[in-house]
This record gives structure tokens, C-alpha cells and sequence, in this order.
């Protein structure tokens, strides 16, 4: 009990700590900054939370019996979603402006699909319309704990409801990648980037489902459940979107490379070949594919719930600096790399999401069947 108050504690004061960076930086004048962080860690934890239940769906479309535990676990991370439906509607009304360009300086043959309404109108759809599945679908998938004579009902809703939360899932973050990143800078695209941002936003969730699971086992009573055998299949999982984040990752950076077009190279130079971004970039690309993909080889590391958690650390951390590298130097102009501040409002997302959770999850206890 002590051990969780010291963590509540924990995220309260990053909490506290990014809502005062936000404030206090907004009032020294500092928007841009403020408002990239935000949509930065929005994106972020937002594509964490809902692939925690797409994890969970995905789970139980292929009939997975490995762990319970981990699909609890993805399944219980739907507490953010609403909040996030808040978050982007706050973003969208008073940080449009500072974020995107084309709200400043409107692009006159991309004006119809590029302005703040239609833009801000129908990523909400997408939001809330995953939200609602996902509420469903969570919804039926728990309620035969509490209401065991409703099984059968709640199975039939929940084998039609994982498939169609899957494909809108690709289909709305691929969208929402476009519109929220893509677009950032407008005379650059890319066809490729929407699968790459909802199968990183995944790769991203399975990292936090394995720290998680590192931290709170206990806490939550899966010393049980959550075994050195389901901590291997867990990691060989990570490896495999290790894998599969990387090729795509490659895929697109090799059309830039052949291709050599100015609408495309130009995004591609001054992230990895310009300063003050080119070191960051560069960091980010190896630390987030090839160096967990030579670590995830040990099996004996695999079965290690800590160990394995240090590498899930490093994967996130190096997933952030991925977005931040896409999201920052479309909107930042300085001659050098904004992160105090960055990092200060990140710190903040993280106390406050994993705060929020924590409490979430002492009213639903995460359950494992025995």
C-alpha cells in the first residue's frame, strides 16, 4: 500500500510540474513551444491508450490463450480515451493556429481538405467513433466477470466488435496521422505514413504493457498470471512489431532515397541531415529499431519480466523522440532543438496519464482468469 501512495505520488507532482511548464510558458509568450508539446504528447499517449485496446481485440480475434493478464491490462487503458476527446478539443480551438501553418497562411489548391473546421470536425468523428467501439467492446468483454449468465451474449458482441475496431483502428490512425503530422508541413506527403504511425502507436503500447507489467504485477495480484512464459510470448510480440515497425520505417525512407523528389527529400534533410535535428534523428532510428532488435534475440532476457521492462523503457523513450522528430521542425524554426520545455510538458502527460490510470484501476481491478 505504501509502495502505491509513494507512486501516486510520483505522477501527481510530474502532473503538476507539466501543468505549471504549460501555463507558466504560455504566459512568458512561448505558444509554439506549448502547443507542439501538447499535440506531441497527445498523439503520443492518445495512440497508447487505444492500442492497448486494439491489443486486446487482436487478442481475441486470433484467439489468443497465452496471457489474459496482458489483454486486461490492454483492455483497462480505454480510461483515457474520453479524456483525449477533451484534450483535442482543446487543442483544436485554442493551439490550430500555433501549430499549423496553413491555419496562418491558408494553401490555396489544399484549402478545402486543410482548414481548422473540416479538419478539426471530422478527426473528432474518427476519435469518438473509436471510442465508442472500443467502450463497446471493453464493455461486453468485461462484463461476464461480474454477469458469468451473460457469456454467450457478451462473446457474440464481442467476435463482432474486435474486427471492426481493428479496421477502423487502420483506417482512422492512418487518417489521423495525415491530418495531425503530415499535414504540419503541407508540401510534404507521403502514402506509406499513415500505416507507419498506427503500427508505431501499437509498437508503442506493447512497450508500455510490458513496463507496466513490470511495475504493478504486484500491486495488482498477477504474480500468477503474469509468467516468466507469458513475459516471453509478450516479448517475442515486441520483437516482431520491432520488426515490423522498422521495415516500414525503411520501406518509406527507401522511395525518399530513390525517388529523390524536392517534395519529399526536403522533410527528409532537415531532420537527418541539417542541424540542430540530425543527431536526434539519427539516435531515434537506431535506438528504436535496430538496437531492441539485436537485444530482443536473447530468449533468456525475454523471460525476464525487469530486464525486459528496461529494454520496453528504452523502445518508448526512443518512440517518443519519433514523434518529436516528425512533429518539431514543422513547426519550431529556431536554430536550435526546443526539449526543456518538451520535456517538461511530457513529463506532466506521463504523471497525469499514469495517475489517472492507476486510479482507474483501483475501482476495475485488472482480473486474470484462473
Amino acid at each position: 500500500m505504501n509502495e502505491t501512495r509513494t507512486k501516486l505520488r510520483v505522477c501527481q507532482a510530474l502532473f503538476a510540474l507539466g501543468a505549471a511548464t504549460f501555463v507558466v510558458a504560455l504566459a512568458l509568450g512561448h505558444p509554439a513551444r506549448v502547443w507542439q508539446a501538447f499535440l506531441l504528447n497527445f498523439l503520443f499517449w492518445t495512440g497508447i491508450a487505444q492500442s492497448g485496446v486494439v491489443f486486446a481485440a487482436a487478442y481475441q480475434v486470433s484467439k489468443g490463450q497465452w496471457s489474459d493478464a496482458f489483454r486486461r491490462m490492454g483492455e483497462s487503458l480505454v480510461f483515457f480515451l474520453p479524456a483525449s476527446l477533451v484534450l483535442f478539443v482543446a487543442m483544436m480551438l485554442f493551439g490550430a493556429s500555433s501549430i499549423f501553418v496553413w491555419a496562418r497562411t491558408p494553401v490555396a489548391d489544399k484549402l478545402v481538405w486543410l482548414n481548422v473546421p473540416f479538419l478539426g470536425t471530422r478527426d473528432l468523428v474518427v476519435f469518438a467513433g473509436l471510442y465508442a467501439l472500443s467502450a463497446a467492446y471493453v464493455y461486453y468483454s468485461q462484463r461476464p466477470v461480474l454477469h458469468p449468465e451473460d457469456a454467450e451474449r457478451c462473446a457474440r458482441r464481442t467476435r463482432v466488435l474486435a474486427p471492426v475496431l481493428l479496421i477502423a483502428f487502420g483506417l482512422g490512425y492512418s487518417l489521423i496521422g495525415f491530418d495531425l503530422v503530415m499535414s504540419l508541413d503541407p508540401s510534404w506527403y507521403s502514402t506509406l505514413f499513415g500505416w507507419y504511425f498506427f503500427v508505431s502507436a501499437f509498437y508503442a503500447a506493447l512497450a508500455f504493457l510490458v513496463i507496466a507489467a513490470a511495475l504493478f504485477r504486484e500491486t495488482w495480484g498477477l504474480e500468477h498470471h503474469l509468467t516468466a512464459d507469458a513475459t516471453h510470448d509478450m516479448g517475442r510480440l515486441l520483437f516482431g512489431f520491432c520488426l515490423l515497425t522498422g521495415g516500414l520505417f525503411w520501406a518509406q525512407w527507401l522511395v525518399f532515397w530513390y525517388g529523390d523528389l524536392p517534395e519529399e527529400i526536403a522533410f527528409v534533410i532537415r531532420r537527418y541531415y541539417q542541424m540542430p535535428y540530425a543527431p536526434l534523428a539519427w539516435t531515434m532510428t537506431y535506438g528504436a529499431f535496430i538496437v531492441p532488435l539485436v537485444i530482443l534475440l536473447s530468449k533468456d532476457l525475454k523471460r525476464k519480466p525487469k530486464r525486459l521492462a528496461a529494454v520496453a523503457c528504452w523502445i518508448l523513450v526512443m518512440l517518443w523522440l519519433e514523434r518529436y522528430i516528425w512533429i518539431v521542425p514543422s513547426i519550431w524554426r529556431g536554430q536550435s532543438a526546443p526539449l526543456l520545455i518538451e520535456a517538461l510538458i511530457t513529463a506532466g502527460f506521463a504523471g497525469g496519464f499514469l495517475w489517472a490510470w492507476m486510479a482507474y484501476t483501483r475501482r476495475k481491478l485488472i482480473e486474470a482468469p484462473h
